[in-house]
């Protein structure tokens, strides 16, 4: 078998991403649409992405009447090296990337309503599966 180049090998990862997560979720026996799977590719030709790829979860739903949205991510690094070699992909990723995590204040009666973004450091722990790349189809 030849051996994959490094993109050749995260252009099939994405593929198979795309083709099994790509897309719009919805809530289990509705057809009430909560949010979507996108698969981003990072890096292209010879720049790197950091990581390889990102599925990122977005979901909308009602919380006390107040429309909220969940941006989370799965990385997808493709590390010959494996688990030990991907850390620093992690890493960088979180140092430039930005969750969206949703929080609902309830105020005194007769408050108004209003909405603001700020920022917050948070500690992250990164659970990580290893699988070969056989596995991949």
């Amino acid at each position: 078998m030849t051996k994959l180049t490094e993109p050749q090998k995260v252009t099939r990862i994405v593929r198979a991403l795309k083709d099994n997560l790509d897309g719009d979720l919805f809530l289990r026996n509705t057809e009430n649409k909560v949010g979507h799977f996108k698969v981003v590719r990072r890096g292209f030709g010879s720049e790197f992405g950091r990581p390889d790829a990102v599925v990122w979860i977005e979901i909308e739903t009602h919380v006390l009447g107040v429309l909220v949205t969940l941006k989370v991510p799965i990385l997808v690094e493709a590390e010959d090296a494996g688990i030990s070699a991907a850390k620093e992909d992690f890493q960088l990723f979180f140092e430039r990337d930005r969750l969206e995590i949703p929080m609902v204040v309830i105020s005194k009666e007769g408050a108004i309503k209003r909405e603001t973004k700020d920022e917050a450091i948070a500690q992250v722990n990164v659970s990580i599966h290893q699988i070969g790349l056989d596995r991949i189809e």
